[in-house]
């Protein structure tokens, strides 16, 4: 554990005191990070140094088919990568599996005899490793044997991502999420309520509250100022130290029949402390992908505050695709120790002022399997 692990705790009950804005399970309209789905969103998968080890869980009884797919969603001159790599997991009723992301996950046949030491589990499959470098999110749909999707919303899923030395002194830097589930609807008695329909097995997800569960409008996000220092590991002596965060988001509708970049802008409405109000008017612009620090240029330093903590509200323009996202604090001590913490943006639906977290429909394109 590094030293800064411990000295967070200290600063963790100011942090929500200053920035408490959506307390409890984020989910919205059946969307989830804590139950259950039928697609499954990890918005920030990493091998650039850091790792990211993938945990899917097949919650059901019943045997369960994935499709998933790693998108790179690196920035070269200017244009996204867009470059797509796809794979299938087997998992066996009430199945948990798990593979890094630098590695992937090799068939073993050792891994499926009880006498066998790999100590891997059962094999879900040929998982490929992603590329030195990458930068990106992973989604994985429940489907049929033969490609076709279902809405059983059996998968659950968790993320760590970081990287851990046996040096005590060293950076340690681990932190884990849970995956966005967005669950089938199924029926009018289902997770989308009374709109909900039944899944007509063809290649178009709509996240519309019929077929799957519609996106959130928004999302909430809880920050310290970007840049300022963190007042448990100061008063500790360890100066001077530092916090920043890492803010990671996915378009929540996708096409990988077509592999076209989804586009869209997201408005960002920011308060101090004392509800002072300022905002991104050029807004974010999510090309497949954005991943940034919040003191990144396209921020303008907006998330740089007078306060130490703020709050602020990411909702798309009107009529652009919705996102999910993750959020990563980094905390580094003055000796050079550090740690971080991710925590899943929580899902805004209140569509009223100030908050305009209105809902849209969208969806996900699977490639074509008939």
């Amino acid at each position: 554990m590094s030293k800064v692990k411990g000295l967070r705790a200290g600063v963790m009950a100011s942090i929500l005191a200053g920035a408490a804005l959506a307390a409890g399970v984020a989910q919205a309209q059946g969307v989830s990070t804590e139950r259950p789905g039928s697609i499954l969103i990890f918005p920030k998968v990493v091998n650039d140094g850091n790792d990211t080890i993938v945990q899917i869980t097949n919650t059901s009884n019943s045997l369960t088919y994935a499709h998933c797919f790693y998108t790179n969603g690196d920035v070269v001159n200017g244009q996204p990568l867009w470059q797509v790599t796809d794979f299938e997991l087997v998992l066996t009723r009430q199945q948990p599996t798990h593979w890094a992301a630098s590695q992937g996950r090799a068939v073993n046949p050792m891994d499926n005899n009880p006498g066998g030491q790999s100590g891997s589990g059962l094999d879900p499959g040929l998982v490929p490793p992603v590329v030195p470098g990458f930068t990106g999110f992973l989604t994985c749909v429940e489907v049929s044997v033969d490609g076709a999707p279902v809405s059983s919303n059996s998968l659950i899923g968790v993320a760590t991502v970081g990287q851990v030395t046996t040096d005590p002194a060293g950076t340690n830097n681990v932190s884990k999420y849970n995956a966005v589930a967005i669950p089938g609807c199924n029926s009018p008695e289902g997770a989308c309520g009374p709109t909900g329909s039944a899944n007509d097995t063809d290649n178009v997800l709509q996240l519309n509250d019929v077929e799957y569960a519609r996106c959130p409008g928004g999302l909430y996000l809880n920050f310290q100022s970007e840049g300022s220092s963190d007042p448990a590991i100061d008063g500790a002596g360890n100066i001077p130290s530092t916090v920043s965060t890492n803010l990671s988001l996915v378009p929540c509708g996708i096409d990988f029949n077509n592999l076209d970049p989804t586009q869209t802008t997201i408005d960002v409405d920011i308060r101090d402390e004392f509800e002072t109000p300022s905002s991104l008017s050029s807004g974010i612009p999510v090309d497949c992908y954005f991943t940034g620090s919040l003191g990144d240029p396209t921020f303008q330093s907006q998330f740089s505050l007078s306060t130490m903590f703020g709050s602020a509200i990411l909702h798309p323009f009107p009529g652009r695709a919705p996102v999910v996202g993750v959020a990563n604090v980094l905390r580094t001590a003055g000796d050079g120790t550090s740690d971080t913490a991710a925590t899943n943006l929580h899902f805004c639906t209140d569509a009223s002022d100030p908050a305009h977290c209105v809902s849209v429909d969208s969806e996900i394109t699977l490639p074509t399997f008939r």
